[in-house]
């Protein structure tokens, strides 16, 4: 995967989660049929995978 690629992915999914949060705080009655706890792993899961995308290009090889 490329530098630009990644940085593009990385980006693109902090997007998609901050467009998440905004929707998910306008609408408190929907929710997950499984606990709190399976959806924080998630969403720290989630948050890792954008980071690391975000990170990558500036490891040095």
């Amino acid at each position: 995967m490329t530098k630009k690629t990644s940085r593009i992915i990385g980006i693109v999914m902090l997007v998609a989660a901050a467009v998440f949060v905004i929707y998910a705080l306008g609408h408190p009655e929907a929710g997950f049929p499984w606990s709190n706890t399976v959806t924080y792993t998630l969403y720290a899961v989630y948050l890792l995978a954008a980071v690391v995308l975000l990170l990558a290009p500036f490891k040095r090889a």
